[in-house]
């Protein structure tokens, strides 16, 4: 009689388990699992950069705009400059290009903090009125940068304007001629 328990037992404990395994589980279940897998495999939303530039006015305003890879913001013309990232950037670089691509000499002083990049940027000389510029982000080595929580960013660029009338350009000087020209009068 032992021997015919001892298999019921094992036959009712098989049919437990088989029977659980294929029951469906409720929703509440699914959304406490798919709540937990997403707090361990999925850090949150993804991470947007977001760029933004200022300029301090000569009567102590400050002119901030928001810089977008689709619209170039009209700034004042000025020699100093302050860049603001939302993110912790690593291995970065921001340089200040003129309309044909030529990179503007400047001091730069980057300030990391945990919660982004603040760059202040000083140009050797000020902007020009009304020209274009663009603002380059792009990785100090290699090929992407670092967003500050191990992923990658690639190369982003940002135009703006400047405000005023576009300067003319000054015709360049010719150099005299070194043609010498015979008088008619010489022998």
């Amino acid at each position: 009689m032992k021997k015919h328990l001892c298999r019921t037992q094992v036959f009712l404990f098989s049919a437990l388990i088989a029977g659980s395994a294929c029951r469906p589980r409720s929703a509440a279940g699914d959304a406490g699992a798919t709540l937990v897998q997403a707090a361990r495999f999925d850090a949150g939303p993804p991470l947007v950069l977001r760029l933004s530039i200022e300029v301090k006015l000569s009567d102590g305003g400050v002119v901030r705009e928001q810089l977008d890879p689709l619209a170039a913001p009209l700034l004042p013309v000025t020699q100093a400059l302050e860049l603001t990232a939302n993110l912790p950037l690593h291995n970065y670089r921001l340089r200040i290009f003129d309309e044909i691509d030529r990179a503007l000499a400047s001091d730069d002083v980057p300030e990391e903090t945990p919660a982004g990049v603040r760059y202040h940027v000083t140009l050797l000389s000020p902007l020009r009125s009304g020209h274009r510029y663009a603002v380059l982000l792009d990785a100090q080595s290699g090929a992407t940068l670092d967003n500050g929580s191990g992923g990658a960013l690639n190369e982003q660029r940002f135009e703006f304007r400047t405000e005023g009338e576009r300067e003319k350009e000054a015709p360049p000087k010719r150099a005299p001629s070194r043609r010498h020209h015979r008088r008619k009068d010489a022998p």
